[in-house]
């Protein structure tokens, strides 16, 4: 089941294509779930708009047997680290196993500290630099060399360190403190 985040910045709808720490809240962190490896990978979807540079998690639907909607009135959000958001898809580029940022016309990184907005970096030139190679044929998504080229140029451009967390064992820690930051 494919879920899409949503951010609203600057009057835009953005998709949010991914997170530093992976999530920018979990379920589990709001009690939705309990703290229980069972339920960690479980698909949910969350919406997010930030005003006056703070972010607000605006509702979250778990994906369950039937969609459950949990709404929110002025719920910050604590997070601290990066988040890659897009718009405008242009042509759907499938890189490591989901579309990825070069697919989109519109890109960036916005960091947070404390949820708060600290910085925006415009990613739209390094992900256009990217499909030009692929659609002038210098780069192709079959080839493994290239494949290297392309993640070795996304993570020098990037702020932000998106892979997920490997162990179950960080993950939950990580939820854990998450859940402490909400429960404060």
């Amino acid at each position: 089941m494919n879920l899409k985040q949503k951010l609203i910045y600057k009057d835009k709808e953005y998709d949010i294509l991914s997170a530093e720490q992976e999530y920018i809240v979990h379920p589990i962190a709001l009690n939705l779930l309990p703290l229980e490896k069972e339920v960690i990978r479980q698909p949910f979807q969350c919406n997010y708009h930030i005003e006056n540079y703070k972010l607000y998690i605006d509702d979250i639907t778990l994906a369950t047997d039937e969609k459950l909607k949990h709404s929110f009135q002025n719920q910050k959000v604590s997070y601290n680290g990066a988040i890659l958001i897009a718009e405008k898809l242009l042509k759907e580029y499938i890189f490591e196993g989901r579309i990825a940022g070069f697919s989109y016309q519109n890109v960036y990184e916005l960091v947070f500290e404390d949820g708060i907005l600290i910085a925006t970096i415009d990613q739209r030139k390094a992900m256009l630099r990217i499909r030009k190679n692929i659609e002038l044929g210098l780069r192709g998504l079959s080839e493994k060399k290239d494949l290297r080229c392309i993640r070795r140029f996304m993570n020098s451009s990037f702020v932000g360190d998106y892979r997920p967390y490997k162990t179950t064992k960080r993950l939950m820690k990580y939820l854990k403190e998450m859940k402490a930051d909400y429960e404060a």
